[in-house]
């Protein structure tokens, strides 16, 4: 008799057999946004759905019981798996408990620097940043990336705004900022009011997520590649969240663009560049 792990990964299969061969999405629940699916696990395919270009079919490689997928360490998703309720899309090790060297929990991020610095990368610190933030992190379990929509020049004009806020929201509004030379600002330790209402604020929101606010314009609002990025700040960018994503042993699908992350969906346009070449670069 077949196991529940392998008889759901058959189904698994059958399924994207089906949904290549005849041109639509294996189901209409699974025509999801591409960053909802990534956070969910899953792996998105174009044009098999109606609706925008980010509405795309949704499918999980690791379809399983929900009660063995906890057993196993795994955290379970729904929607995005064929058969019984109880079978879901089961992600391994997407926590900072699971992998990396540093597991935070309700604690200052008094190490970012370090991370930065021993990927090579030029950081510098603003002052009082260990003790600056609203209060302690609860976790780090995903990382959101923004741009400024800031100045069309300077290295970090935007860096006074991310550090002490906007009339209408108190700073800091990141932990860290990126200037376009590539350099590192290293702000706040704490939880910075970045996120805002997510897809799952206990992986997502401000408490759980680590927020970078890039210098960029933002516009013309973009999701394809990165051709209006400075080559040495997008790479910096990749190579900077890498680092802290291997530090805190959080998975790329949990790597989102501000825009991928945001409910109601369209509520944000960051970063403007491909989401999907980014985590790409992450490896």
């Amino acid at each position: 008799m077949f196991g529940i792990d392998l008889l759901t990964g058959l189904i698994c299969l059958v399924v994207f057999y089906a949904r290549t061969s005849n041109g639509q999405c294996w189901s209409n629940s699974a025509c999801i946004d591409a960053g909802q699916c990534s956070a969910k696990g899953g792996s998105s395919q174009a044009g098999l759905c109606s609706g925008g270009n980010n509405i795309r079919c949704c499918t999980c490689n690791n379809c399983m019981d929900a009660t063995a997928c906890s057993a196993s360490g795994g955290t379970s998703y729904a929607g995005i798996c064929p058969g019984a309720a109880n079978i879901k899309c089961c992600v391994k090790g997407d926590g900072p408990s699971e992998t990396g060297s540093y597991r935070p929990v309700n604690k200052m991020l008094t190490e970012l620097a370090d991370i930065l610095r021993a990927a090579g990368l030029t950081v510098v610190e603003e002052d009082g940043w260990k003790t600056r933030g609203h209060r302690v992190m609860s976790s780090v379990k995903g990382i959101l990336v923004h741009h400024t929509a800031g100045a069309a020049t300077g290295e970090f004009p935007s860096k006074n705004v991310v550090k002490v806020g906007r009339s209408d929201l108190a700073g800091p509004l990141a932990q860290l900022g990126l200037g376009r030379s590539g350099t590192w600002y290293v702000i706040a330790a704490g939880l910075s009011y970045h996120a805002g209402k997510t897809i799952d604020d206990s992986i997502f929101g401000n408490a759980n997520a680590i927020g970078i606010e890039a210098e960029a314009t933002g516009t013309p609002v973009d999701n394809a590649g990165h051709k209006y990025w400075p080559e040495v700040q997008w790479q910096s960018y990749v190579r900077g969240v890498k680092a802290l994503k291997e530090a805190y042993g959080i998975p790329t699908a949990r790597v989102l663009g501000h825009r991928e992350a945001a409910v109601p969906l369209g509520r944000k346009p960051d970063p403007n560049f491909s989401m999907d070449e980014f985590r790409a670069a992450l490896g």
